[in-house]
């Protein structure tokens, strides 16, 4: 993924987590325990996305609750965007799960009365036996900058950019001769 070497370190622990539960990265290739993804508990959420194309959150880490205000369980993911960014998120989200492997979201997060906060936000798909949806595994990850909201809560994200995961490529057309 183009720019993934400035990612935070957590969000690159957990996007080699989500490569290895995809089998896109050889199992010895994974990161040694205590390498920065098991500091990130507090930091995960998991959703479904449904077949209307919304984006329900089922579970939300601890400090994901106080940085957000409150524990948004059964709200759609995408309600924190703005509309015009939503079909964005919506595109990214069916590029990550088309390919089986994490894609990072760069954002903005603002409070209500306009301070920022940098972060990113790691989405992969999580296999599981069928459910109703297909479920997900993402990361917000505050790139340094708690201090700027001053304990104010998160009432919006602003897309920054997308790093969607690499397609993987379909099988060719084959010639097919019948000489009979």
């Amino acid at each position: 993924m183009i720019g993934e070497e400035t990612f935070h370190p957590d969000t690159r622990a957990l996007l080699a987590y989500g490569r290895a539960l995809a089998g896109a990265v050889d199992p010895a290739a994974r990161p040694a325990p205590g390498g920065g993804a098991d500091r990130v508990v507090e930091r995960l959420f998991v959703m479904d996305r449904r077949r209307d194309g919304a984006l329900v959150l089922r579970t939300f880490g601890a400090e994901l609750i106080a940085l957000f205000g409150g524990d948004p369980r059964g709200k759609d993911f995408l309600a924190f965007f703005p509309k015009a960014d939503q079909a964005l998120i919506s595109t990214f989200v069916e590029s990550v799960n088309a390919a089986g492997l994490p894609g990072v979201l760069r954002v903005n997060a603002e409070t209500n009365d306009g301070r920022h906060l940098g972060a990113e936000i790691l989405i992969t798909p999580l296999r599981v036996p069928p459910v109703a949806a297909d479920r997900l595994l993402g990361l917000f990850q505050p790139l340094g900058g708690e201090a700027l909201v001053e304990g104010r809560t998160i009432a919006r994200l602003k897309l920054g950019a997308m790093h969607p995961p690499v397609a993987r490529a379909k099988a060719g057309l084959r010639l097919v001769v019948n000489n009979g």
